[in-house]
């Protein structure tokens, strides 16, 4: 079949889809042209080389610790570049993310001589990219742009040659995506035989360039190989080379693979595997000792020398484990017993290629959090750009607008929107990361926004999610108050210390849950050598299927409890208050509109309890005088008629991070206790405090209440294994209300203020 390019592409057949080899194809188990007869060559050609293009990747998030970083370097980074150094006829293309360039420069500047070395030699091609590695589909054109160029520049100054690919963070492409990346200069991008193989390919048409555009505007496209992906650094490298070999006689020869480095010596047994074992030195060594049918290049290298076979739309994909990761919990089963299905019958793999799960963008629906994330991202973006497209904004101002950009970017990195394998979202200190860079944003673009005392108050559909929420901001402050989820606040933003106070994360069934049920043990071995970290049943101890439950709403602050009153403190922990969950959860309405001056807003419910009417008024108040910032949550509940003894619970959520740090934890009646700390506590007031991030919170109840606190703790999957996380402590003010009681008041406040120093 003709090409655009007049190339000939291998026809299809379906004894080709039948034969066995080829099922096993895409789960990475065969060979890549496993039960296909290779496409000879025209009359007279003169045969070429296998090509093999490897493109490997190195990021780590915003946010991430220096001593993690630091062990990927001496793991990692640095091993693998000596590797090329003593291997000179290894030629590959490197992709580091500009948030790890920052990092070598502030911590091993002398990684750079070594990149140096292997450009200057024309052994290593630079690959761009997204600087703060965001998913590009998911941020402004503007910021793809910016993203990009940025990138460039710095790779442009330290190596002398702007880049010609783009790294395609997590491999997330969206056909919308050719426009930008081309104006953006972008040559080329990597993405998986995943997207290739739902737009109609074939295995065997994977072995060179595409070309795609959008609207004229053009990239080319080059397939990267789950086979090899799977095999490297896994397999022996002698039957890496089989897979090579099988692209002798065919007409494209291209075998390209684009995947992480830390895959070489920082996931679990790889640097023994790889470094102590030589599996790297021995891989090189293969390598060379095949010159005579194999060569390596860098992806442009190979591009000067071979046109592209054809022009393809790709739909939106990622890589499998992506797409499968995106999908709600019940569905990403269904989505592996589907793929077990099609294993077992003959045409399985013909079958399978278009078993695809969710996009990326479902995480924003998965996980409410990383929606609020997303679009408080967005909204500091779009402030920015009306900045920047105002003519009254000064050129004096020029340094803020700059400095707020780079916030603005940095909270686009992409780790801490999305869960799958890596922790991801669940990791708060990757989420504190991006919150903090949002908050700083917000403090410079309030300083040419607004007077230092002005409060703005906006109803809109904040999170397009087809419901309005209140927006409350000030130069000390920012809030997101949910009428429709219980009339509560899911965001409290502290300006002066940059910090975001709830920062929380609802407890929820994830696909991998089964697994910490059902087989996870404490220290359990890995199969002999090292394995893919997608097949790995680890746990860091024992018996964490005991904290698996599911919390009913999110965890927000001022949510309203009404429950019996002989529930206890074990009761709000395992989730069994057996609260009026129309009032805890359902919608309230604004029956006042906020009020600006003092960020007054008030909610009411009307729901059943019992054989009666339960009237619920919530006025939430808010100010902040001389940096210190006052949040008030004032309830009134008027029952309709008799009843039983009741208890009332007003839970606030804060989430400080270090759960048994000693320069964290709540304090009251002069006695310190750790965050991880759960109990009751009886005082006036309670007081938690965070030195590290200069931040304290007292909170008060009127009349005095107890205090219920328990952790907030997850079961979260990470490169490593399956471990408990700290999300934050959930505090319950309880009042008591007799049973002849027909109206109560009450009053829960938060003031929070910098700590000096």
């Amino acid at each position: 079949m003709p090409t655009e390019f007049g190339s000939p592409l291998r026809s299809r057949h379906l004894s080709i889809w039948q034969s066995k080899p080829f099922n096993s194809i895409l789960d990475g188990s065969e060979g890549v042209n496993a039960g296909f007869e290779p496409t000879p060559y025209p009359r007279g050609h003169v045969a070429e080389k296998v090509s093999l293009a490897l493109v490997i990747h190195s990021h780590q998030p915003v946010g991430n610790f220096d001593h993690v970083v630091e062990e990927a370097y001496r793991k990692s980074y640095r091993p693998f570049v000596e590797a090329l150094l003593a291997h000179p006829s290894i030629r590959l293309s490197l992709h580091y993310s500009g948030i790890l360039l920052e990092w070598f420069e502030s911590y091993h500047p002398e990684f750079f001589d070594l990149l140096g070395r292997l450009v200057a030699r024309n052994q290593v091609e630079m690959v761009g990219g997204g600087y703060y590695e965001p998913i590009l589909l998911a941020i402004p054109d503007a910021d793809k742009q910016a993203q990009i160029r940025k990138l460039s520049e710095l790779l442009r100054s330290k190596f002398g040659a702007r880049p010609r690919g783009a790294w395609i963070s997590e491999r997330v492409w969206d056909p919308s995506l050719s426009k930008p990346l081309a104006a953006a200069g972008v040559d080329y991008v990597v993405l998986d035989d995943t997207h290739f193989l739902a737009a109609g390919l074939d295995p065997a048409d994977l072995h060179g360039a595409y070309v795609t555009e959008e609207t004229g505007s053009s990239v080319r496209l080059v397939p990267s190989l789950k086979a090899l992906r799977y095999a490297i650094p896994f397999r022996e490298p002698e039957e890496t080379l089989r897979l090579l070999g099988e692209g002798e006689g065919l007409a494209s020869r291209l075998f390209a693979m684009g995947d992480d480095c830390e895959k070489f010596g920082v996931w679990p047994g790889t640097y023994d595997h790889c470094y102590t074992k030589g599996w790297l030195v021995r891989f090189f060594a293969e390598i060379e000792g095949a010159a005579r049918w194999l060569e390596t290049t860098t992806v442009s290298g190979f591009l000067d020398n071979h046109p592209p076979i054809g022009r393809v739309y790709l739909p939106t994909a990622s890589y499998e484990e992506m797409m499968e990761w995106a999908l709600p919990a019940p569905a990403a089963r269904d989505l592996k017993l589907a793929i077990e299905e099609t294993q077992r019958s003959p045409y399985g793999a013909r079958q399978r290629r278009f078993l695809r799960g969710g996009i990326w963008q479902n995480f924003l629906a998965k996980y409410s959090e990383s929606n609020q994330i997303h679009k408080l991202m967005l909204e500091a973006s779009r402030r920015l750009e009306a900045r920047r497209e105002d003519p009254k904004t000064s050129k004096k101002a020029a340094p803020i607008v700059s400095e707020a950009g780079m916030h603005v970017l940095a909270a686009q990195c992409n780790d801490a929107y999305w869960h799958g394998v890596f922790g991801g979202l669940y990791a708060p200190h990757l989420r504190s990361a991006l919150l903090q860079h949002i908050i700083q944003a917000e403090v410079l673009l309030d300083r040419l926004e607004s007077s230092p005392k002005t409060t703005r108050v906006e109803i809109r559909d904040f999170d397009a999610d087809g419901r309005d929420e209140v927006l409350i901001e000030h130069p000390a402050f920012g809030m997101i108050l949910r009428p429709s989820d219980g009339g509560t606040v899911s965001s409290l933003r502290f300006k002066p210390s940059d910090v975001e106070l709830i920062n929380s994360l609802m407890r929820r069934d994830e696909a991998y849950h089964e697994l910490v049920r059902q087989r996870a043990t404490s220290g359990q071995a890995s199969a002999e050598g090292p394995s893919s970290i997608h097949g790995r049943v680890l746990s860091k101890e024992a018996n964490l299927s005991a904290l698996l439950r599911y919390d009913h709403y999110p965890r927000h602050a001022f949510r309203v409890y009404l429950f019996p009153a002989s529930k206890g403190l074990d009761d709000f922990d395992y989730l069994r208050l057996e609260e009026n969950s129309e009032l805890a959860g359902g919608p309230w309405s604004l029956s006042t509109p906020p009020d600006g001056a003092r960020g007054a807003t008030r909610f009411e419910r009307h729901v059943r309890q019992g054989s009666g009417e339960l009237r619920c008024a919530k006025t939430i108040r808010t100010e902040a005088q001389q940096g210190v910032w006052q949040v008030e949550c004032a309830t009134e509940l008027s029952f309709g008629q008799a009843r039983g003894e009741t208890a009332l619970g007003l839970e606030v959520v804060l989430n400080l991070l270090a759960p048994n740090s000693p320069d964290r934890y709540f304090e009251s009646n002069g006695e310190r206790r750790p965050l991880e700390f759960k109990g009751e506590i009886r005082a006036a007031e309670l007081q938690v405090t965070d030195e590290w991030q200069r931040v304290e919170c007292v909170l008060r109840g009127d009349p005095a209440p107890r205090w219920w606190i328990i952790p907030i703790e997850t079961i979260s999957q990470s490169e490593s294994g399956f471990e408990r996380v700290y999300q934050g402590s959930a505090i319950l003010a309880v009042w008591r209300l007799p049973a002849a009681l027909g109206e109560f008041k009450s009053a829960l406040t938060v003031t929070t203020r910098r700590l000096s120093g």
